[in-house]
């Protein structure tokens, strides 16, 4: 019966390596664009397409896309609901509570700055001193200039930021007069102002850099996948016509690939 399937669906059109199961590989991703936009419950986003790149390129694992939150995907991950993150840090909560990962060089480079309305800020020193100003944050985010603190209750009171799940909404408050200031992801904003040209006439964006994404893959460590091998297939997909494109039109930077791979990991044990 079992070579029966397996004749049906190389009929199909599926070769015999496919017909057999692949190891699945459950990447976790949250509300973060450029990299996963979540709109009515369907994701899109450079991650997507990574996933979707690495189906292509090779035949033994299988990606496949698994939402969770900012907050919520430390316990998710610690669940085993998923086994892996892209565009990724160690640093951002990953070093705290029971997390054992493992983590790739860096893949990409990305940036965080402050946009304002041109109508009050006048120049770049506008940005030299935020401590009397109103900003807008997103809900789960690390944020430098709060010591990377990320409890809600912290960072509305002592740092008055208002936090929202939402990127296109941070810059709409600033936009309507809301906050002062809001911090966004550099590859984010360059794809807004695409799809909104009118909006950077209006908006002083900083040469202040808030804070620098060296973004990384991160993998369960007692994964038949190894970090390594992730690593040069991401490398390679990230290397292909239309995402190679998509990160120049979104201004991120690739990472030289290297090799040979150093490998580290986290291991964090809760206090």
């Amino acid at each position: 019966m079992k070579f029966v399937t397996l004749i049906l669906l190389v009929l199909l059109g599926f070769s015999v390596e496919e017909a057999h199961a692949k190891t699945v590989v459950k990447v976790g991703g949250y509300e973060f664009p450029p990299y996963i936009e979540i709109v009515d419950g369907r994701a899109s986003g450079l991650t997507v397409e990574l996933i979707s790149e690495l189906n292509k390129i090779q035949s033994s694992y299988h990606f496949e896309l698994v939402l969770t939150t900012p907050i919520r995907r430390f316990k998710d991950y610690q669940k085993g609901l998923f086994d892996s993150v892209f565009f990724e840090n160690p640093n951002w909560g990953w070093q705290q509570g029971n997390n054992v990962i493992s983590n790739s060089p860096v893949i990409a480079i990305d940036t965080e700055v402050f946009i304002a309305l041109r109508q009050f800020a006048k120049s770049q020193a506008w940005f030299d001193n935020l401590e009397d100003k109103t900003l807008v944050g997103i809900l789960g985010y690390h944020y430098p200039l709060a010591n990377y603190e990320s409890s809600p209750s912290v960072l509305e009171n002592e740092y008055k930021m208002t936090l929202l799940s939402s990127h296109k909404r941070s810059i709409e408050l600033v936009l309507k007069k809301r906050s002062d200031c809001a911090i966004v992801t550099r590859s984010y904003l360059n794809q807004y102002f695409s799809k909104y040209p009118k909006s950077k006439r209006l908006l002083l964006v900083s040469e202040r850099v808030a804070q620098t994404y060296n973004h990384q893959l991160l993998l369960r460590p007692n994964h038949t996948l190894d970090i390594s091998t992730l690593y040069k297939w991401v490398k390679q997909a990230l290397t292909q016509g239309n995402i190679a494109a998509r990160l120049k039109q979104l201004g991120l930077q690739q990472s030289p690939l290297i090799t040979p791979l150093l490998l580290t990991s986290q291991t964090n044990i809760a206090n």
